[in-house]
């Protein structure tokens, strides 16, 4: 098959160079872009007088982020097979007598040799981060590529030995876990609680250390390519379509798309059933509705307790906290998760437009409504971020105040987002190193966080200007976040409205 493929294909051997050569060119242009970025907030750390409240060192919250990487690298090989089979060779060639091995060793080869490549990346990024030396760098390059190769050849062991899909749920918990404890820990010990006992989070050993796994890996590899014979075909076929589809929505630049590949595979089922007698109208109806299907999610949970660890860890971080943009930046990031999870609603009946004409109720008044449970999620995430971040700084109310008067904004965010508009594949296009995009994709895809975005401002103020944030601030930030988020809802909800 490969011969006739190579036989028939007009890729030459000097096009291909010239493809490797332009990846590497784009390579090299971004580690040097990310180079310069981490060298100058390193000498903006030293350069700054130490500041209370830092209890974490950068070890240790770089050890939570390496398990963090781990886990979602664990997740997303766990969702996607990792070894898995195109359609057609599913249809095709797995039914033929012929050796299975042979068919699977080139998927397993590339899968391995991708996780070698990103492992070596974030192995790259974290040896920027601390001393960066030739030495250091060399190290965390080597260290992440073992430790990517190790994680395929891990996984696509237990899926050769029937344990598809267990090793995520595993990963999920341990990440959760991890970051909330950190964020407790932390808290407790900037309280005085605690001897900041979080420092012993620090791996340590030198960037070195994990080369000594290499035989383990090897012998990973090995085990895993014995084991090809014994994928079942169904479970290939249909491991097959969700890389694919996962596949497709990251070439059409869809992430909701991306985030159904990669969800779990069934919702929970309730453990008893829901009587929804207090339900009286067709928007209690739709607010009890999207309450269900947040409730049965399998992973909005975990990413609501994962956005509230994040700001406080980075509050918590020596160095990292003296740099208020860094720490507003994780604050995105942190509520970026939770206005996901709190979207999964709205983002399922964007799938499915008919569910939201089944009730009498028209586009606008379901966009408001769509926005009722995400308003609860964000304003028990924002309230509890603001109190561990307050807590570790000695003004709880202040910041516990401030935090869940952005709330509204972040309401918005995850509707906006959830209902952002397809891109227009039709109209003009520019060539990126992805390939043609259309023009104007970055307005598109940013259509909810940039209400978040101008909503977070008055936070950005606070943590510019230190200290505990004033009674003024606070009826600032909560105001603006109303006008905001109610701005936003507004224009999504005119949008669809036209859109009939």
């Amino acid at each position: 098959m490969r011969r006739a493929e190579a036989a028939l294909a007009d890729t030459t051997v000097w096009s291909r160079l010239g493809s490797a050569l332009d990846a590497a060119t784009t390579t090299g242009v971004l580690v040097a872009v990310l180079g310069g970025v981490l060298a100058s907030l390193r000498e903006d750390i030293a350069a700054r007088p130490p500041a209370s409240g830092g209890v974490l060192s950068g070890a240790a919250t770089g050890t939570l982020l390496g398990l963090v990487a781990v886990a979602a690298a664990v997740l997303v090989l766990d969702r996607l097979g990792p070894v898995s089979a195109t359609p057609a060779a599913a249809a095709w060639w797995l039914p033929l007598p012929a050796s299975r091995r042979a068919l699977l060793r080139g998927e397993l080869v590339r899968l391995t040799a991708g996780c070698a490549v990103v492992g070596a990346g974030l192995g790259l990024v974290g040896a920027l981060l601390g001393e960066a030396t030739p030495s250091s760098v060399a190290g965390g390059i080597a260290a992440g590529a073992v430790a990517g190769a190790g994680l395929a050849a891990a996984t696509s062991v237990l899926q050769a030995r029937g344990g598809a899909g267990r090793a995520g749920p595993v990963a999920g918990t341990v990440l959760v876990a991890s970051a909330t404890v950190a964020a407790v820990l932390a808290t407790a010990a900037a309280r005085g609680v605690l001897d900041a006992p979080a420092h012993g989070l620090s791996l340590g050993g030198g960037g070195w250390a994990p080369l000594v796994l290499v035989p383990l890996v090897a012998a990973l590899g090995v085990a895993a390519d014995r084991g090809l014979p014994r994928l079942r075909t169904g479970e290939l076929r249909v491991l097959g379509g969700t890389a694919a589809y996962a596949g497709a929505s990251v070439l059409s630049l869809d992430t909701r798309d991306l985030g159904r590949a990669l969800a779990g595979r069934r919702e929970r089922a309730p453990r008893r059933p829901w009587t929804f007698a207090a339900v009286r109208s067709p928007w209690q109806a739709l607010v009890a509705a999207d309450l269900a299907t947040l409730v049965r999610g399998r992973w909005q949970a975990g990413q609501v307790l994962v956005g509230i660890a994040l700001p406080v860890v980075a509050c918590r971080t020596q160095g990292l906290n003296q740099l208020p943009v860094v720490v507003w930046l994780t604050f995105l990031v942190g509520w970026t998760l939770v206005a996901v999870a709190a979207g999964h609603p709205s983002r399922q009946a964007q799938a499915a437009p008919a569910v939201d004409r089944l009730l009498p109720l028209g586009p606008a008044q379901v966009t408001w409504t769509r926005a009722v449970v995400p308003l609860a999620v964000a304003a028990v995430a924002c309230t509890l971020t603001g109190l561990l971040v307050g807590l570790g700084s000695g003004a709880p109310g202040s910041w516990t105040a401030l935090a869940a008067a952005g709330a509204a904004g972040w309401a918005a965010a995850a509707v906006r987002g959830a209902y952002r508009p397809e891109l227009d594949w039709a109209g003009p296009v520019m060539a990126t190193p992805m390939g043609a995009v259309p023009v104007g994709v970055a307005a598109t895809l940013l259509q909810g966080l940039d209400v978040a975005l101008v909503a977070s401002v008055p936070l950005l103020v606070a943590l510019l200007v230190g200290g505990a944030p004033s009674a003024s601030l606070v009826g600032v930030q909560l105001l603006w976040a109303l006008a905001v988020g109610s701005g936003g809802i507004a224009l999504t909800a005119r949008r669809r409205s036209k859109a009939g």
